[in-house]
């Protein structure tokens, strides 16, 4: 049988871990193994587990909770719950990068699509390429 520890994070062990984060100001190898944990498990739900970028979109997320882990305060809860907090934080990360990704694809199909073309001498000619529609 398989380990759980190894594939779940729970909110007594996390919170430990930010306590101790929270007190020295160092994190501990050990809190970002549970932001990976928490970000790749994520990520392989159904609303995001078939992009391409998806190992860039962990990194991300992961990068993210490591932005704004001091700003968890297990005191204005009356159930500290650091899992669901850092779960949200890798939900909306990989929303903005689907984001992001996106709005780059249109830009990248715009430009290809609008590269020189050949006129009936066998000139080149250049498109102009309309940057608003691209916002």
């Amino acid at each position: 049988m398989k380990n759980k520890d190894n594939y779940y994070v729970t909110n007594v062990s996390m919170g430990i871990e930010i306590d101790k984060f929270r007190e020295t100001g160092k994190m501990s190898e050990e809190l970002g193994k549970m932001f990976i944990t928490i970000a790749t498990n994520y990520a392989n739900k159904g609303n995001f587990a078939g992009y391409t970028w998806k190992r860039d979109m962990i990194n991300d997320a992961v990068y993210t909770c490591v932005r704004y882990a001091h700003n968890f305060d297990p005191n204005k809860q009356k159930v500290p719950n650091p899992f669901a907090y850092f779960t949200q934080i890798c939900y909306h990360s990989f929303l903005n990068y689907i984001k992001k990704q996106n709005k780059f694809s249109k830009i990248k199909d715009t430009l290809y699509n609008n590269v020189y073309m050949l006129d009936e001498n066998d000139q080149y000619m250049e498109k102009s390429i309309d940057y608003e529609s691209l916002k």
